[in-house]
């Protein structure tokens, strides 16, 4: 028997939706920890997304093709325009707030993408021999001298394509229409005027971070340091963003949005992993999901791990709701 296993973990997310666990729950944080298993899933459906000699175009409904904008129309225009015939981002690209990890989650993303639609063995191989070496909890690779992949990213971007500059563009939509869904539910009854100092607060942490992942931090002078300087130079940036953070007026804010799984109380985590490890064998009892017995211990793994995320989301929603309702008295919760 095929186990239709959508099916079963949209049962276990609608159940963990409904067992009150979770006081502040959000589809948006759906997706998963990405491992090489995602990536497989990737290649292994069909897209409607395609290229030939006159450009890239997608399958409509009568299925006919329809060809990206002429060569008038600008890179980012035409990413818009394609975005919507991508495959949807099913892995987490927040990264619990880390933005070196948040980095190359979108770039795995984009990698995919591209190596999808060119379809191509030589993308698809370097794809696969980044993601063999690649430790996807701490997303890097398992060690100092194998890609990473922004770094292959990089590489296939050098090579100035026109195809392959859509193709990230439309998969840079993407990635922002997930991340809006997010941002709306966090920031839903925050005023205008603060949202746009978090966009701006935004952008100079990621300037920050772009600055040292191109200079000190870039793959090439990490390969040079020792240990303690490679450390040394991540304290130096972090502390300059620390520095950015606590110089703004909606830093305190900024930082209730980041609430990472550390602010979930050993008691949460304890009922979340009993609830998680009794609902799976509920459903692992029945005749159509018994072959999934072998796997049980991954399933039940990977959906604890999926349950800390919602509910890490539902304490930044939280601590959102506390300092909105009054923002001079609003202090930031303690780690547990």
């Amino acid at each position: 028997m095929v186990v239709n296993f959508p099916e079963f973990e949209e049962k276990i997310i609608n159940a963990l939706k409904d067992s009150g666990l979770i006081e502040k729950f959000s589809l948006s944080d759906i997706n998963s920890t990405p491992d090489l298993a995602t990536i497989i899933k990737y290649f292994n459906e069909p897209t409607k997304v395609d290229y030939d000699d006159n450009g890239l175009f997608f399958i409509d409904e009568n299925d006919e093709k329809t060809y990206c904008p002429m060569i008038l129309v600008s890179i980012t225009e035409k990413g818009a325009w394609l975005s919507d015939r991508l495959p949807d981002v099913r892995f987490d690209i927040d990264q619990s707030g880390n933005v070196r990890k948040a980095d190359e989650a979108e770039a795995m993303f984009i990698c995919i993408i591209i190596a999808k639609v060119l379809k191509d063995s030589i993308f698809r191989s370097e794809l696969d021999e980044v993601a063999r070496g690649y430790d996807f909890e701490a997303m890097k690779p398992f060690d100092a001298v194998s890609l990473n992949f922004r770094e292959l990213l990089k590489d296939w971007q050098s090579m100035q394509s026109e195809i392959i500059n859509i193709l990230v563009s439309a998969a840079k939509f993407k990635i922002s229409s997930v991340k809006k869904d997010t941002e709306k539910f966090l920031k839903d009854g925050i005023n205008e005027s603060e949202v746009i100092e978090l966009r701006d607060l935004e952008s100079k942490i990621r300037s920050i971070n772009f600055n040292y992942s191109q200079g000190i931090l870039s793959p090439m002078s990490v390969k040079m340091m020792t240990k303690i300087e490679r450390l040394q130079s991540i304290d130096k940036r972090d502390d300059e963003i620390s520095k950015v953070i606590n110089a703004s007026r909606v830093g305190v804010l900024y930082k209730a949005m980041k609430l990472s799984s550390e602010y979930i109380s050993p008691v949460k985590k304890k009922k979340i992993s009993l609830w998680i490890q009794k609902e799976i064998d509920s459903y692992l009892s029945k005749q159509e999901y018994k072959d999934l017995n072998q796997e049980r211990g991954q399933l039940i793994a990977k959906f604890v791990r999926r349950a800390y995320r919602f509910e890490k989301n539902s304490i930044r929603r939280l601590a959102v709701e506390r300092y909105i309702e009054n923002p001079a008295e609003f202090k930031l919760p303690s780690k547990l």
